[in-house]
């Protein structure tokens, strides 16, 4: 059975990445849209209503927000991990105060206000680092970092509000698109550039996800009665880190530079990059080397016999749209 798209819909974290392409495609679709946003200077996509907030803790605000609001989209998180060096300490409290206590605060507003739908974006890491069977729901979460840990607590307490909220869970693995910031965009500026990259042996499995595949399948779980679960997303695609850099290579028109190095080198290599970052930023540490040649994928079975989500891009496509976006930023002052 189908249901109807809630007509009013607040966007926290809608200045973010996945913000803008989730508030665009929900003003596509006819809805009125609402921004939730800490900075007054924040650039919204076209025709959202900016609504402030000093935090997910700030309940008057929130309130004020989700007054007349059918829906809720929360992508706002705290990602980062802090640097340890100096004596700083490991910033776990701001994971939990973000992506558990935020969360909670969240909810219970959202009820408060009569809000129906709440869609909670969470992540791949909520689950864990990788194994070689793709992912399923049915696998037993290990979150190996406070990012992983936390987006799972937040999981579990939206899953607790499901008896009076139709309440989806999308778990994401990395989603690239215009816009995009962080590894993707790193990846796409080392092929870009020609800079050798040290994955020509690398013969993983990972998942990614293109924000048009995105989008679909976040509307596609608000649309069915059966989308009130947990599901994995994905471009239904799953390619090896090497591959994803051929792809990215013949997007832009330019063939990626893959060097055949040994996955014990590989490795080698990051255990001495794990003493240079104690002293300053370093990028190949063994985590990194362990994402480059661990498979990462998932099994999307469940949210397509639930709701019926098909990716509409395929990979490529996905790429290509990206790339598009890639090459006009490059050009602009």
């Amino acid at each position: 059975m189908s249901r109807v798209l809630p007509r009013d819909v607040l966007v926290t974290g809608a200045g973010g990445f996945l913000g803008g392409h989730v508030c665009r495609a929900l003003a596509e679709r006819g809805l009125t849209v609402r921004g939730l946003v800490r900075r007054r200077d924040t650039r919204l996509a076209a025709g959202v209503d900016p609504r402030y907030v000093g935090g997910l803790d700030d309940r008057a605000a929130l309130a004020e927000a989700l007054e007349g609001v059918e829906g809720v989209v929360h992508l706002a998180a705290h990602v980062h991990q802090p640097s340890r060096r100096r004596g700083g300490g490991s910033g776990d409290e701001a994971f939990h105060a973000v992506n558990v206590e935020g969360t909670r605060v969240l909810l219970e507003a959202a009820v408060a206000a009569g809000v129906r739908d709440f869609v909670l974006a969470s992540s791949t890491k909520a689950v864990g680092e990788g194994e070689d069977r793709p992912y399923t729901e049915a696998t037993r979460p290990a979150p190996a970092d406070p990012y992983g840990a936390t987006k799972l607590e937040a999981e579990r307490l939206v899953r607790e509000y499901a008896d009076r909220l139709h309440a989806p869970v999308l778990r994401l693995p990395l989603v690239y698109g215009p816009g995009m910031k962080a590894n993707a965009l790193r990846l796409f500026d080392a092929v870009a550039e020609g800079t050798p990259l040290p994955l020509g042996a690398v013969h993983n499995r990972r998942s990614f996800l293109f924000t048009g595949n995105l989008t679909a399948a976040m509307l596609a779980t608000l649309e069915s009665d059966a989308g009130s679960d947990t599901f994995f997303v994905s471009d239904g695609e799953d390619l090896s880190t090497a591959e994803l850099a051929r792809r990215i290579g013949r997007a832009l028109g330019r063939p990626a530079r893959l060097v055949p190095v040994p996955a014990p080198a590989l490795r080698a290599a990051g255990r001495a990059g794990d003493l240079l970052a104690r002293l300053v930023p370093w990028p190949l540490t063994s985590a990194a080397v362990d994402r480059l040649l661990g498979s990462l994928a998932v099994d999307t079975g469940k949210l397509t016999e639930a709701t019926g989500y098909r990716p509409p891009y395929t990979v490529d496509e996905g790429l290509r749209i990206t790339a598009d976006w890639y090459r006009g930023r490059a050009r602009r002052p």
